[in-house]
């Protein structure tokens, strides 16, 4: 209408809705898609992994006399080269000593360091931009499905799958978020084994409506199967 019968074209950043809003309005025109890039979850890597794999050894040492505060030691010295100092409000000093503190000030130490490597880890970053026409990969659709599901929607009714799983375990989700929060080690350990249930289960729904070539295709099975997990 604007340039007679020429094709009129407008491409507008693929994270920005509202400015395809705003061109349609302007030039009468269709959207050709919504849909945003594709993402995935940033992981760890270089010395951060080093640094999980320290607090994994912590876990499961962290009664021991000897090598707990030893692990505690490096995990803070570890912590600082990687700059979670900035990040991370408290942070013993790296010529501390963790021989000195309780059980209790270690775990919440290396309650805090494990919060703030969750939270890394689980960041979502663009991984590319959306071919129209084309179904997103597995991978691609798991890291979105996971935070979709990760939300509770009162006004239809729905909870989360985070909340559901955490009521199975007679435990209540928001005091869970508060102590993961407060860097309360085993309520940061508990919120990232809900969160692996939660990418398991989203995993295996994505699974049942992936083709030959890893792509997503069938989108029905994916949406009953989500609507009875969430009853």
């Amino acid at each position: 209408r604007l340039i007679n019968s020429m094709p009129n074209l407008y491409y507008y950043a693929a994270n920005n809705p509202s400015e395809a809003t705003i061109a349609k309005r302007r030039s009468y025109a269709a959207t050709i898609s919504y849909l945003t890039p594709p993402a995935e979850n940033a992981g760890l890597y270089k010395g951060l992994k080093e640094l999980g794999e320290l607090v994994s050894s912590y876990k499961g040492l962290r009664e021991n006399g000897a090598r707990g505060p030893s692990i505690v030691n490096s995990i803070i010295s570890s912590a600082r080269v990687c700059n979670l100092d900035k990040d991370i409000e408290d942070l013993p000093a790296e010529d501390a000593n963790a021989k000195d503190f309780t059980l209790d000030q270690r775990d919440r130490i290396v309650g805090n360091v494990y919060r703030r490597l969750m939270e890394i880890e689980s960041r979502l970053l663009p991984c590319g931009l959306h071919t129209v026409g084309v179904p997103p990969t597995a991978e691609e659709s798991i890291a979105t499905l996971v935070n979709i599901a990760s939300i509770d929607r009162p006004e239809d009714g729905i909870e989360s799958l985070p909340r559901l799983i955490a009521v199975s375990l007679g435990r209540n989700i928001e005091e869970i978020y508060r102590n993961n929060n407060g860097g309360v080690l085993a309520d940061v350990s508990l919120l990232q084994d809900i969160t692996g249930a939660v990418r398991d289960s989203v995993r295996a729904m994505v699974d049942r409506s992936t083709n030959s070539v890893g792509r997503v295709e069938a989108v029905s099975p994916v949406a009953g199967l989500m609507d009875k997990m969430s009853g």
